[in-house]
């Protein structure tokens, strides 16, 4: 009996405990519930579709696990916007007596939905990055401002004659506020600024663009890349998928912020592509599908610290954010340092192009171009933001 108690003790010293955590909104003493205000009904719905897969493996995963710490499960209530904000600010309110924090708030939702996070202090996982959400605290990211690729292809090739071609969503409208100021950082002598509603085949002929940027929603890609005059580059992020199949007169490069599309690319996508395979065996290569995965490992890290407190009241959610901590990508992105006074959030793209020959290719068929780290963000940063 005497050997019994002692070996209870040292066992209790040797594993860690996890404490209980004080019920509060979007947790009931056993579920995590976690809001996601998606796109997956309406026009260009294919995109959010995929992204939401990444999510929801992921926390499959975590939950096959045995949850946050072990213990406690996670949980994820779904609104479909349709596509439109109006829709999405109408679902926040009761969305946000249910949660603890937004998983994925979807582009297009964003304005809509931000005023209710600032309200009832909830952070929310932008699945794509600009300057203004990258700086503000209420807002998760992982990947590149927009305007920190525009940059860093800028820089890449500032002899080229550039065309951006835009359209009217919350990503296009950055990429166009940025373009001209980084192109004078970066030394372009010749931009052109277009529309999608434009005659691209004729805009982009006049303009003697060699280069074409292109950053428009789903919906819009194959008008736009139809339309396009032959034998130009077109750069456009490899998010937006499956590439145009029926144009081999103009080369396609996509720009990614992971690693290739293997196994062994990195520490985390054996990992990755277990889970897919785990609760969605029948997905094909798709780069929409990571990044859903990959933007929830910031949040992931802020749950199971503040499980491991005992405290998942969202203000202390937040506080936890706003903390110096490096959060480790797994490979999957550029880590994001906290670490510092001056915060260093993730920069570096790569360009990948189609590669026919399948000569050192990734499951995507796709080969690495190059790396994109742009020299002069800050002052672009603060430029911008006068």
């Amino acid at each position: 009996g005497g050997c019994s108690a002692e070996g209870e003790t040292v066992s209790n010293v040797n594993t860690p405990q996890t404490p209980s955590v004080e019920r509060s909104i979007g947790f009931d003493g056993d579920i995590v519930r976690l809001g996601v205000i998606a796109n997956l009904t309406g026009s260009d719905a294919t995109l959010d579709r995929a992204r939401l897969t990444g999510v929801s493996a992921y926390w499959s995963d975590v939950n096959m696990a045995g949850g946050l710490r072990g213990r406690y499960a996670v949980e994820l209530a779904i609104i479909d916007h349709r596509g439109d904000p109006q829709i999405a600010a109408a679902a926040i309110p009761e969305l946000l007596e249910q949660v603890v924090a937004l998983a994925f708030v979807n582009e297009t939702a964003m304005g809509a939905v931000y005023p209710f996070l600032v309200a009832d202090e909830v952070l929310g996982v932008a699945p794509t990055s600009t300057l203004d959400w990258e700086s503000d605290s209420r807002f998760l990211t992982h990947s590149p401002p927009v305007e920190a690729i525009v940059l860093a292809l800028f820089e890449s090739a500032p002899s080229a004659r550039w065309c951006v071609v835009t359209d009217g969503s919350p990503l296009g409208v950055s990429v166009e506020a940025a373009a001209f100021e980084a192109a004078r950082l970066a030394g372009v002598q010749r931009i052109t600024l277009m529309d999608v509603s434009e005659d691209l085949r004729a805009a982009v002929s006049a303009a003697a663009c060699d280069q074409v940027l292109v950053e428009a929603v789903d919906g819009f890609q194959e008008t736009v890349l139809a339309s396009l005059p032959a034998n130009r580059t077109v750069y456009r992020r490899a998010a937006l998928m499956p590439p145009l199949k029926n144009r081999d007169d103009i080369e396609l490069s996509y720009i990614d912020s992971g690693p290739p599309w293997n196994v062994d690319a990195s520490t985390g996508m054996r990992r990755f592509l277990a889970a897919v395979l785990r609760h969605a065996p029948d997905t094909e290569p798709d780069t929409r599908i990571r990044e859903g995965y990959v933007s929830q490992l910031r949040l992931h890290a802020l749950l199971e610290q503040a499980v491991s407190l005992g405290d998942l009241r969202r203000s202390n959610l937040f506080s936890l954010s706003q903390s110096h901590q490096l959060i480790d990508m797994l490979g999957l992105a550029e880590d994001t340092d906290m670490s510092t006074d001056q915060k260093a959030f993730p920069r570096s793209a790569i360009v990948w192009t189609e590669n026919d020959d399948q000569v050192d290719v990734d499951g995507r068929g796709w080969s690495l171009e190059k790396l994109l780290r742009p020299e002069k963000f800050l002052t672009l940063a603060s430029e911008l933001r006068k």
